[in-house]
């Protein structure tokens, strides 16, 4: 019997070379190894780094020694999502969160809640992110991953300095996190369900992921 469901929303951005990134990073290249035809099937090859596009982050992509990609189970794969919005601020505080959850109740324990900027110049100094004192209160909270449509946690001014309090502690503390997303904007604050799915690099910590959600 097939799962009974409204709708699913893909939050994954499509992969190509020249998309945003982070600076430092190298392009993404693809070459093709053999061309689909009647002698043949297609081969493609692809050069990227693991934290391309819209992408997962495990514990192990801040510190050494904690949990792979590998290492993260597939419970953890379909949680219950909350997607907040951030308006007009540098970053999603503490005090949004609790202004969010005084409309729409608590952030699901053992949930996935996802930041919605709607941040399209991924190149600007200014992207918003989060703040650390809403991942400290999240982590209290219980929750089990996060993501955002940008492509780092924390706000750009500060990962431009090179600091990234926000990320640094949710990755420190066991936590996972899908960055790059798209298309929260047709996702309900509550309701919906997130489904992430990635390959198993051999003690990977970042590879590109899919990410889809589900609307009952």
């Amino acid at each position: 019997m097939g799962m009974i469901f409204s709708r699913l929303v893909d939050l994954t951005r499509p992969m190509y070379p020249g998309q945003p990134k982070f600076p430092t990073d190298p392009d993404m290249s693809v070459s093709v190894l053999h061309p689909a035809g009647p002698d043949g099937f297609e081969v493609l090859s692809y050069r990227l780094v693991g934290p391309w596009g819209t992408h997962v982050d495990a514990p192990g992509h801040a510190v050494p020694g904690a949990r792979t990609l590998a290492e993260i189970t597939p419970s953890e794969l379909i949680l219950p999502l909350a997607v907040i919005p951030l308006v007009d601020a540098p970053s999603l505080t503490a005090a949004h969160v609790l202004a969010w959850e005084r409309e729409h109740g608590p952030v699901p324990a053992g949930g996935f809640v996802a930041l919605h900027t709607g941040w399209a110049d991924h190149t600007s100094p200014d992207t918003p992110g989060w703040a650390l004192d809403a991942v400290e209160l999240l982590h209290a909270r219980g929750v089990r991953a996060i993501g955002h449509d940008t492509l780092n946690t924390d706000p750009g001014p500060l990962t431009a300095s090179d600091q990234y309090p926000a990320q640094r502690f949710w990755l420190s503390h066991d936590h996972w996190q899908v960055e790059f997303l798209t298309h929260l904007d047709q996702v309900p604050a509550t309701g919906a369900t997130m489904w992430v799915s990635w390959p198993v690099p051999a003690g990977g910590s970042s590879f590109p992921a899919r990410a889809l959600a589900v609307l009952p």
